[in-house]
């Protein structure tokens, strides 16, 4: 069994894991990641109240108890000047 640091890093890591194959499928999530002690959830755009009751539930379902945050970041595109 994984060691687990003082601030519960293992089950945050977990956690995100477990969240980000229940949560990248939906088109308006960007990424799911941590923030310090919390989950950040990464948005393409600001939620509408109904997307965003369900993907608060779908965190609650898949790491009840662990605090999260949701982050806009909008789309991420490659930069394509950027190529070599």
């Amino acid at each position: 069994m994984p060691k687990q640091d003082e601030s519960g890093g293992q089950d945050l890591l977990e956690a995100k894991q477990r969240l980000s194959a229940k949560l990248m499928p939906l088109d308006f999530i960007s990424g799911v990641g941590t923030a310090g002690s919390k989950l950040a959830v990464y948005l393409v755009r600001p939620l509408e109240p109904e997307e965003s009751k369900k993907v608060s539930e779908i965190v609650d379902a898949t790491a009840p108890g662990q605090p999260f945050e949701f982050v806009t970041t909008g789309v991420i595109k490659k930069n394509e000047s950027s190529q070599c």
